[in-house]
This record gives structure tokens, sequence and C-alpha cells, in this order.
């Protein structure tokens, strides 16, 4: 009796599970989401597909890579589960039938689902049936693009069974007293979608000039006034989670970006080059309300245009994280236990490695975004067996996606945690990717100060970030520009110090607060590439032959976490990152937290032996 009154003071979830190549499963998720809210419940989507595991891989994770069996052994214990099969499973049916999980419908067709859920009794009113186009015959619109990932607001706001025109005549029959509205089918001869149906209505169509963008603004604009948010991604990354877009009541814009002439740029294609509909999508994610974007760029050239706005983007992978539901129920970490052997050197250390002239290395892992969590969880792994310190990225969203696992970070590694060897360092904002540089700064403030209220509501203060490692600050021509008024608004958060992209190289303190409580310090090697992170290191000889200092100094690298610690890429390179651990920590180099190297440049500086700082308060200085 004790486990059925568990179960019951559950929220319960549906989980939806199919082929990525379903038929017309676009259209399926939203419908089958407005009948989840009716009954009370929420809906995730599982897509089962071929995995590759790369970064920005059209399937995302791997099954075993991106943990999704642990994963979905913690949806199981946090919700009561109930399961929805569109088509046969393969991946988690075992498990079902183990757990003995409640099929609440199973069918091959999308008419046939609807009729099994309707005849549940708990299922509202029908107000249409919504018309796209099959997968065989979208509209023409450059780019081999595909529509029906972006359709999801029509069915979800107008309470619609979507379908094809395969299927429309088997929905309104669900439905007969609704109207049947049209969206983008075409009008070819052979087409007989019409035929029988009385209330048929062609709202929208493609027009001969029309692109993916129009279409999909088109779409967002009918519904940008009952949204919360906005998704841009491409089809196969918006497709994967269109039950997290539907909970959050989202619409969805993308084209693929347009390439600027080659004599136009100034530093990398990358960087300058954008969607034609990056600019909208931003003042549609302010119309909203919701000024942080979920999805996947084009380029970081989005970015840049999107953070002039004060919008950033929390990025996904399909199945990164694999069900992002898990972030409605909070995981609120315990208290940490007493270990004294994961504490920080104390003062009295760091003057004496001062007195030796000894050279403390850290690493800061690039990025922040959930889409990078499972990659951050294996560099935890390599923490705990290697006893290597290093600085991860993090966003909010980590915190709420990935909830037993990134509480390591507070366990003892007596324990087999993390504690004293990983350090979280809050990127980017916090709450998605920005460009600092281009960010007002009153809402980089705002950004930074949600971010750690959310992660101290769920890790406490021991939990929380005190360091802040920035997407980009400078100037890309010279990287001489130091932004004390960006600073100042990240110390104002109440962070301790923050990691620059600015004047790589010769250590250095690049900015203090007027109280000197926050401070600004520098990268080391001086290896800048063309897309993020942009001031990184890439190999063991970007360590070793990094000079910060002719005597007492630091090492401080940025690398890039996903292509070092996604599994395909541990298996082809791995032996080459074992190489870097072994530079930080060659002769006399002490490895160390990033925060410690923040405390250690505080000494240094106070015995003259670093330049003085190139900016304090909110001055914006461009060093000589």
């Amino acid at each position: 009796m004790g486990g059925d009154k568990t179960r019951m003071s559950k929220q319960v979830l549906w989980l939806l599970v199919a082929s990525a190549q379903a038929r017309d499963v676009a259209y399926v998720v939203p419908t089958v989401a407005w009948m989840a809210t009716d009954a009370g419940a929420l809906l995730e989507v599982y897509l089962e597909s071929e995995r590759d595991g790369r970064l920005f891989a059209e399937t995302g994770s791997t099954v075993l890579g991106g943990q999704h069996h642990l994963q979905f052994n913690y949806l199981c214990a946090a919700f009561d589960v109930r399961v929805v099969r569109y088509g046969a499973g393969a991946v988690f049916d075992s498990s079902v039938a183990a757990f003995g999980l409640p099929v609440l419908a199973e069918a091959e067709t999308p008419s046939e689902l609807y009729a099994a859920l309707m005849r549940s009794g708990s299922v509202g009113r029908v107000e249409a049936v919504i018309v796209g186009p099959a997968a065989d015959a979208e509209p023409a619109l450059g780019n081999g693009s595909r529509l029906q990932a972006y359709l999801f607001p029509e069915m979800l706001f107008r309470r619609g069974l979507g379908v094809s025109t395969n299927d429309a005549k088997e929905a309104a029959e669900l439905a007969p007293d609704v109207p049947v509205l049209s969206f983008y089918r075409g009008r070819s001869a052979a087409d007989r979608t019409q035929d029988g149906l009385v209330r048929f209505e062609d709202v929208d169509q493609a027009q001969p000039d029309d692109t993916l963008g129009s279409v999909t603004l088109r779409i967002a604009s009918r519904w940008a006034g009952s949204a919360g948010g906005v998704v841009f991604a491409d089809p196969p990354a918006v497709l994967a989670q269109l039950a997290s877009h539907c909970r959050h009541r989202r619409v969805a814009v993308y084209e693929p970006l347009t390439p600027k002439p080659p004599a136009e740029i100034e530093f990398s294609h990358y960087t300058e080059n954008a969607s034609p509909v990056a600019a909208a999508a931003a003042e549609l994610a302010l119309r909203t309300g919701n000024r942080v974007i979920t999805g996947r760029q084009t380029g970081d050239g989005d970015i840049f245009e999107w953070s002039k706005r004060g919008v950033s983007i929390q990025i996904i992978d399909p199945n990164r994280p694999a069900f992002p539901v898990v972030e409605t129920v909070p995981h609120r970490w315990a208290e940490p236990l007493p270990d004294p052997s994961s504490d920080d050197p104390d003062d009295a250390q760091l003057q004496q490695w001062a007195d030796e002239g000894r050279v403390l290395t850290s690493i800061v892992f690039h990025s922040g975004e959930v889409a990078h969590n499972e990659a951050m969880l294996a560099l935890i792994e390599l923490a705990g067996w290697s006893g290597l310190k290093l600085g991860i990225g993090a966003h909010a969203a980590r915190y709420q996606t990935a909830p037993q696992t990134w509480e390591l970070l507070q366990v003892p590694p007596g324990r087999g945690g993390a504690r004293g060897l990983v350090e979280p360092v809050l990127h980017s904002g916090g709450l998605g990717v920005l460009a600092e540089c281009e960010c007002p700064a009153t809402l980089l403030r705002q950004n930074c100060t949600e971010a750690l209220h959310r992660i101290r509501d769920l890790a406490g203060s021991g939990g929380t970030p005190t360091g802040y490692y920035a997407f980009m600050d400078s100037n890309f021509d010279r990287l001489d520009r130091v932004r004390g008024d960006l600073f100042s608004a990240i110390a104002d958060a109440g962070l301790d110090y923050i990691v620059s992209s600015a004047l790589p190289g010769r250590n250095r303190i690049l900015w203090k607060s007027r109280d000197a409580g926050t401070l600004s310090i520098n990268q080391t090697p001086r290896t800048i590439e063309g897309a993020s992170p942009f001031v990184r290191a890439t190999t063991p000889e970007n360590i070793g032959l990094a000079l910060g200092a002719s005597g007492a100094g630091w090492i401080l690298a940025t690398f890039d976490a996903p292509v070092i610690s996604f599994s395909p890429y541990i298996w082809r390179e791995g032996s080459r990152f074992m190489a870097v651990i072994d530079e930080l920590r060659r002769g006399d180099r002490i490895n160390v937290l990033p925060r410690t190297i923040a405390r250690y440049a505080r000494v240094l500086d106070g015995r003259g032996v670093l330049p003085a700082p190139v900016a304090t308060g909110s001055e914006d200085v461009r060093a000589a």
C-alpha cells in the first residue's frame, strides 16, 4: 500500500515512444501533448533512431554514451509513467514490461492512436483537424528543408488532430463536427484531400517566393501572443524535443544561414554569417517575454546577432538531454559531508608557492549548455580516477537536467565523487549562450543573477559557482578590449572572478572592481580559433609551450569539451588529451582549480610581479 500511495502522489507522465521515421510523428507529438494536458499529465517523447554521438549530430547522443537507460530509470522513479506506443518500440520495451508500466495506447497510424486516447474519457473536445503535408510531399522551400516539425503550434494551440493528407478523412471521422484546416499541403491535381470534407479550409499555403524562414515566421507570428518562448533549430533538433517545446508552449522558426561574400569577412565566416531570420527570431523571443531561445544555431553569427538584444540560446541536440521533462521535478542536493582533503589550499600555501616560484595550472571546459551534459559528466569521471583538477562551464539548466549525476561535484572523492576536483564555473550569463561583448550590461547582470538563484535553490551555496567564464567579452580583431562595464555587471551578480577572452598570453589581471572584490584574469595559450571557444588550447603543445610568467605564475587554458569527451572523440583522440594532463603536471607545475588560480593572481598582484590592471570599475579600455 505504501508504494501505491507514493505512486499516486507523483506527477503522471505520458511517455510517447516511436521511431524518428514513424509516419507523421511530428504531427502526433503536439496532438498527444494537448491530450496529455487535458488528462492532467505531462508528456515526454523518445524517438528511436540510428545514433552517431558526435557534436551537432543529426541524431544526437548514443544510447549508452548519453546514458539513456539511466535517464529512463530516473524518469520512472520521479514520475508516474504511462506509455504511449506509436509503432513498435525497441530500446525500453523490456524495461516497460519489467517495471510494470501501464500502456495507455498503441497504434500504427495517427488516427488509430488518437481514437485510442480519446476513448480514455480524459481528453476534452477536439476543436479542429489539422492537415499538413506528408513527408514525401512537402513544399519546395529550398535547401531540402523539411517543414513538418515546425507545424506543431497549429495542432497544439488549436487543439487539433494533426495528420497529413494521407489520414485526413480518418481523422475527420473522429471529430465530424469540427473544421478541417489545411496548411502547406500543395495543390497538385492528384491531391484529393478535401473530397467529401464539408468544413474544409486552406488556411495557408506556400508561395513561390517562400523560404523555410518565411513560412516558419508566419506560423510563429500567428501564435506569438500565446507562446511562452521560441525554438530556433534545424528539423531533427526540433523534432527530437517536440514534447518539451509543447510543454513550454514555444513556437519555432528557422532558416539555414546565408553566407556573406568572402571579401566581407573580417574575422571568420562562422562568427559573421547568420541565418536570415536570426534577428526576427530574437524579436519574436522578446514578444513572448522569454529571452532564452532553445535550439541550435546555424553558426556563432546567430549568437552575436541575438546577444545585441540580450537574447541567449540554450543549445540542445536530439536526446541531449534524453528526457528534459526532469527539469519539472526539482532535485535538491543533499547537505555536503565534511571532507578537509577536498578543501582549497589556504593563503599561507599560496604564499609559499609564490616564494618558490611555482606555476599553477588549470583548465576550463567550454560550454554550459545542456547539449554538452554527457561530455561534462565524462570529464567528472576523468577527474575522479586521474585526480585532475579542472573547471566546467555551467548553465542553470545543467543542474535541472542532470539531477543525480551533476551532484557528484559535491560528493567527496573518498565517496566516489569529484568535490575539490571539479569546479562549476558560470558560463555566458548562465541561462543560455550569449556573446557578452554584444549584450547590454544590465541584461547580462539579470541573466547571471537569475541563473545563480536557480542554481542555489537546487545545489545550495556549496554547489553554486563563484567564478565566471566568458563566451566572448572582447573584440575579435585584436582581443585587446577590456570591458569593465561587463565585468562590473557580472560582479554585481555576486561572482568573485572572471576568465576573460581578452589579451591571452602573459599572466595579468585585466580588471578589478572598485573595491577589488572581483577580478578578471586572462587565459595563457595564445591560440585563437574562428569558432567558439575562440581562445582555446587544442594540443599538448599549447600547454607545454605556454609562457604565462618567467617565475611564479599560472597556465589557464580553455578546451572544447564535446570534441574531447563525447564518446566518439574519446575513442579516436583520447590518448592525445591524456598528454595534455601530463603537461599540466609536468615538472614543478601544480594543478589546481580555476578559483585557486584567481586567488593566486591576487597574491602575485600584491607582490608587484604582474602588470597593472588594464581597467577598473566600469571602464571600457583598449589596451595600449
